[in-house]
């Protein structure tokens, strides 16, 4: 009898194993596509990637060729100012601190950081970075017509 238990114990086994070939083929099938499609997309992912980065260097270039708009260059996006600056404008114009500060629309406490400030100044408002840009541009003749107005 035990010859026959073997028997019938491996016709099931090869019948179970048949069953599962037969169930799991189709599932092999689409996780193999799947695995394709994985892949295709990750090739995409890189190429976009490497496109992304040669855009990223484009750009400055570009931006650089193009021309302001009227606006822009008013409030003077990329103009910046360091303590020393501060300090050898003010100089230059003949002006204290609370005058400086006067034509900056900022306070005198304000100077005074600004000229103790090591590198460039960090300047929040729009309109004193215009301000203290078109203060560049003037002369201590025309310095003290406006200090006389105002």
């Amino acid at each position: 009898m035990s010859t026959v238990m073997k028997e019938l114990k491996a016709e099931i086994s090869k019948l179970a194993r048949r069953e599962v070939h037969r169930e799991l083929s189709p599932v092999k099938r689409v996780n193999a596509a799947q695995r394709g499609l994985i892949a295709d997309l990750r090739r995409q992912v890189v190429a976009l990637q490497k496109e992304v980065k040669g855009l990223r260097k484009a750009a400055p270039a570009v931006d650089l060729a193009l021309p302001k708009s009227g606006a822009e260059a008013a409030e003077g996006l990329r103009f910046w100012i360091s303590g020393k600056g501060v300090r050898a404008l003010r100089k230059r114009l003949g002006l204290t601190q609370v005058q400086f500060g006067r034509l900056a629309g900022v306070s005198s406490q304000a100077v005074v950081n600004w000229e103790s400030t090591p590198g460039k100044i960090p300047l929040r408002r729009k309109e004193t970075r215009a301000k203290l840009k078109g203060l560049r541009a003037l002369n201590r003749r025309a310095v003290k017509e406006i200090l006389k107005k105002g």
